[in-house]
């Protein structure tokens, strides 16, 4: 799957819906459970400014990662 040219292999669409169906498995069994950190680290953090939390917008898209969780949203699995 390297190169410019892996979009255009099936293995590739496979790879991707495969993954997408065990994240949207895990979200359905650990409802509870999101993506850390929830909140941004502070000022003493090494990791300050370094990290988006998941209620922060991504740069440089308007949107958390919040939003974009939820594969359910934009397709269901039978």
């Amino acid at each position: 799957m390297l190169g410019a040219a892996s979009v255009n292999d099936p293995v590739f669409w496979l790879h991707h819906a495969f993954v997408d169906l065990q994240w949207y498995r895990r979200q359905r069994r650990h409802r509870w459970a999101g993506r850390l950190p929830a909140t941004p680290p502070g000022p003493g953090d090494g990791q300050h400014n370094r990290i988006v939390a998941r209620h922060q917008k991504l740069p440089p898209w308007d949107v958390t990662s919040d939003e974009l969780e939820d594969v359910g949203r934009i397709h269901r699995y039978a």
